[in-house]
């Protein structure tokens, strides 16, 4: 079976996504102008990069720095699935511009085997995919971007995200209060706290043990849950709680839980 998409997400720019399965299908010699890095879901993806021949295995992350030729085929007889992001170069150099050190846009090594990444971009390419509130993708392509680049190339121990400001993380969490039924961006939050988007994500996360986005939708489900007990429809609830539709707001009640919504109201 073979299969592809290709989109961008309207509210990221400069990320090109791609999810596809492939069993006999080659690709010819080539090269991306971006920065390519994908998760092989199922299968083995095979690679022919830097003059050698390489497997992707299963629950692998794949890394593939711009201008590099290389091509792909199945790794494996039953061939692969995946999932790539293709990061336009002045987007993430404008995404790390508040970092103390300037980002080289290149991965050390082709096959990386770290199952925390791994998840990490499984997750913000499905948050990509699906309805997903603006500060869970905009969370979850910085502390994921942050992961690859500070363990597997050229950024290390950036100063700026190294201090807390507890005063900061404090407001953010206050405003997140207020206007829980909103679709809040990390924007808003850094024009708020004066503060940067990774020293408020790492700041937050230190003080609550949540980041930004976990910490919103917490709040969204526990208002909902409430709502539901005192009989309000699923439908009404979702719209009221923000969720771009009513898949969007079972999948996350769900996942809280263990029930959907509309088992919980019966």
């Amino acid at each position: 079976m073979e299969k592809s998409k290709i989109w961008k997400d309207k509210s990221v720019e400069g990320v090109e996504l791609l999810s596809a399965q492939y069993t006999k299908f080659e690709f010819a010699k080539h090269w991306h102008d971006e920065l390519a890095i994908g998760v092989i879901e199922e299968g083995a993806e095979g690679i022919l990069y830097g003059g050698q021949k390489l497997i992707v295995p299963k629950h692998h992350v794949v890394a593939i720095n711009p201008s590099e030729v290389h091509t792909g085929f199945p790794g494996v007889p039953s061939g692969w699935r995946y999932r790539m992001f293709y990061f336009d170069l002045a987007f993430l150099q404008r995404l790390f511009d508040n970092m103390s050190v300037h980002l080289a846009p290149v991965v050390t090594r082709t096959i990386i085997d770290d199952n925390r990444l791994f998840l990490g971009l499984l997750q913000l390419h499905q948050a990509m995919e699906q309805a997903s509130f603006t500060l869970t993708k905009e969370s979850l392509l910085l502390m994921t971007l942050e992961k690859v680049f500070t363990q597997y190339g050229s950024v290390t121990n950036p100063e700026n995200t190294a201090f807390i400001d507890t005063h900061s993380v404090f407001r953010a969490r206050d405003y997140l209060f207020d206007n829980w039924q909103e679709n809040i961006s990390l924007d808003e939050l850094e024009c708020l706290t004066d503060s940067t988007r990774f020293q408020l994500i790492k700041g937050f996360n230190s003080a609550f043990g949540l980041t930004p986005h976990q910490f919103l939708l917490q709040i969204k489900i526990q208002k909902a849950k409430l709502l539901l007990a005192k009989g309000m429809t699923c439908v009404d609830t979702a719209l009221t709680c923000g969720f771009y539709d009513q898949s969007h707001f079972s999948r996350n009640f769900k996942r809280a839980y263990g029930v959907s919504p509309s088992n919980y109201r019966c």
